[in-house]
């Protein structure tokens, strides 16, 4: 078995890493050099009980991305963010602009769900790739990974996962940011964003500018994005809100460098929420949410168009109630009507779902949960997933946890009922696929070091996976099948440490062992070892610099290995006046080259620099 050690890598990427070990060493012997505590452990997160309790009350593996702290970093877009936590694995079929994935505990790209301002995103109808390719950050205040199925409280396409994003919240008092950025590659782009709150009412608005020509021929990428916020508190018990986020892009598409397939991509992404939140008592409060989701994607190519519609109405229905200090039951409804026109066909498909989960402390160092959720399909029938978990506060700095639960991901109405215009034959006997999946961790704080540490090792067995199966070699014409099993098991280590005043250190692991049981190979594209690391200096608060990596090895496309990579990238930042800051990164420090999907050459070295102001 290969792993992931310095004789495995070529020379020119030996060096940086030995350089990264020796610098992660150096600050592991600083590790216990301050006083100041840490509160990592009383960070608070929704998604892993949709309703708020501290990461130590919590037996989910879940992540609180920190934005504030990518924002120093430069990292803008939503891809690299969540490319840099542990158990992630984030692939793009190309440069800029192109389709992402991401493969949570080795679980494939679609068997993760992004959970939108209150709402299921994506389906097996509704993919997030292409949204996922050019998302940016602008217009969030909370993004959270919540790792393991998770269809007990999210339902289908949550077998891996969950991305839980929140659109930014008005503030009182009123902020406002603006930004613009040039560099390689003729990229501009342009930020924008406000806040504010006037007496009950609280607003954010934000507004994103990007355009690159990225290195390959044909390939540029052309993108608008929004979001935007309205909430009002109309009595001391009621609140209303909306939120809105959108993305509209045009990708020019050269295809794979092994078979060129030139095109261009044209998408329109748009999710609209209403909500309103009733507390009805002191320990009770109930809060309603109506989404229309729009999701226009075409395809133009020397052959002509392949144009798809997806429509989506989204009821969620969500309560909360304390019934004691040492109870808290969640329980709701969620109701979804799709309609999914590709290339001039029509499917259509209804779930109707009822869930619970309750959340009991004997002690206040003990949490036990449990779960029970009932979805039914029009297309496909039912699915009953569960989920148990237990987490011990064993100190105020240590951190137990564990859980068990089973998902499943439905077919898509495409997968039940075909698509004639792609070669797509009806699947009437499809099931959906299913999972279980265990998790054991540690969060542990180190409060002289400010220092926090978090390992969880992990197990997924899945069934009835989704395999297509052609039916005729010469029309090619075939249908999505139930055939494979596969397993996957692993590791994920996070750390995050301050050992000096003037240093700040992250750095996540995930060893990944992925394979499918029906033949015993490997699984595609689900690297043994991935490493993200980051330094930060700050010497002063009105400059710093940094120093981040993102390692791959030990991966395979089936028929060979693709190579290990490291690619390097350094920012800085500077305040010029009291609210302006001018910055730069380079990415790809030592222009490496490599390929995260064969046959699409990732970006080549690039400086990038800008200015932003704050008011």
């Amino acid at each position: 078995m290969k792993t992931l050690s310095v004789n495995s890598l070529s020379r020119d990427t030996r060096r940086p890493l030995v350089s990264m070990v020796l610098l992660a060493g150096w600050a592991g012997q600083s590790l216990f050099a301050q006083t100041e505590p840490v509160v990592h452990l009383n960070e608070m997160v929704i998604s892993a009980q949709r309703s708020s309790h501290q990461i130590s009350q919590t037996p989910s593996t879940v992540t609180l991305v920190p934005l504030d702290q990518l924002h120093l970093e430069g990292i803008s877009g939503l891809d690299q963010a969540l490319s840099g936590q542990p158990g992630t694995i984030v692939v793009s079929t190309g440069a800029t602009g192109s389709q992402s994935s991401v493969f949570i505990r080795g679980a494939s790209n679609h068997q993760t769900l992004f959970f939108v301002d209150g709402v299921r995103m994506n389906d097996r109808s509704a993919p997030y790739d292409n949204f996922l390719g050019s998302a940016d950050l602008v217009g969030l205040d909370r993004v959270e990974v919540l790792r393991g199925p998770q269809s007990t409280l999210y339902g289908s396409s949550a077998m891996g996962g969950v991305i839980a994003l929140d659109t930014a919240r008005g503030t009182e008092g009123g902020t406002g940011f603006l930004q613009a950025e040039v560099g390689s590659f003729n990229t501009l782009s342009a930020s924008a964003a406000i806040s504010g709150g006037v007496q009950s009412l609280g607003y954010s608005l934000s507004i994103n500018r990007y355009q690159t020509d990225n290195d390959r021929p044909g390939n540029a990428f052309d993108s608008w994005s929004y979001s935007g916020r309205f909430e009002g508190q109309t009595t001391p018990t009621v609140l209303l809100g909306a939120t809105l986020r959108g993305l509209t892009s045009t990708y020019e598409e050269p295809g794979s460098t092994l078979w060129p397939s030139p095109g261009v991509v044209d998408i329109d992404d748009n999710l609209g929420t209403l909500y309103g939140e009733w507390q009805i008592s002191d320990g009770f409060k109930s809060r309603l949410t109506g989404a229309l989701h729009r999701q226009d994607y075409d395809w133009t190519a020397a052959w002509g168009q392949s144009p798809s519609e997806n429509d989506r109405r989204i009821i969620d229905w969500l309560n909360t109630w304390s019934a004691s200090p040492e109870l808290e039951i969640v329980a709701g409804a969620n109701y979804e009507k799709s309609r999914f026109e590709p290339d001039g066909s029509l499917t259509e498909d209804e779930v109707v779902a009822f869930y619970a989960n309750g959340v009991y402390r004997p002690v206040e160092s003990i949490t036990l949960t449990a779960g029970l959720r009932y979805d039914d399909f029009d297309s496909v029938g039912d699915a009953t997933t569960w989920r148990v978990g237990g987490s011990w506060k064993v100190a105020p700095t240590t951190h137990l946890r564990s859980t068990i639960g089973t998902g499943f991901t439905a077919p898509g109405s495409a997968d039940r009922y075909g698509v004639p215009g792609w070669g797509q034959l009806p699947s009437p006997d499809i099931q959906p696929e299913t999972s279980t999946g265990v998790d054991i961790g540690i969060d542990q704080e180190f409060p002289n070091a400010k220092t926090t540490v978090s390992a969880t090792v992990f197990y997924n067995s899945f069934q009835n996976l989704f395999e297509w199966e052609t039916q005729d070699f010469t029309t090619y014409e075939g249908m999505i099948v139930n055939r494979a099993e596969a397993s996957t098991r692993g590791f994920e280590l996070a750390v995050a440490s301050r050992p000096q005043e003037m240093i700040t250190t992250r750095l996540s692991y995930t060893y990944l062992d992925a394979n499918n049981d029906t033949d015993d190979t490997r699984l595609i594209r689900r690297p043994r070892h991935t490493l993200d690391a980051d330094v930060r200096l700050e010497p002063s608060d009105r400059w710093s610099v940094g120093l981040g990596l993102h390692g791959v090895a030990d991966r395979t496309e089936g028929a060979f290995d693709p190579a290990d990579y490291i690619v390097f990238r350094a920012y800085g930042r500077v305040r010029v006046w009291e609210e302006v800051v001018a910055k730069i990164r380079v990415e790809n420090l030592f222009n490496a080259s490599y390929e995260e999907v064969p046959g699409y050459p990732a970006l080549p070295i690039g400086i990038f620099g800008g200015i932003e102001w704050t008011f």
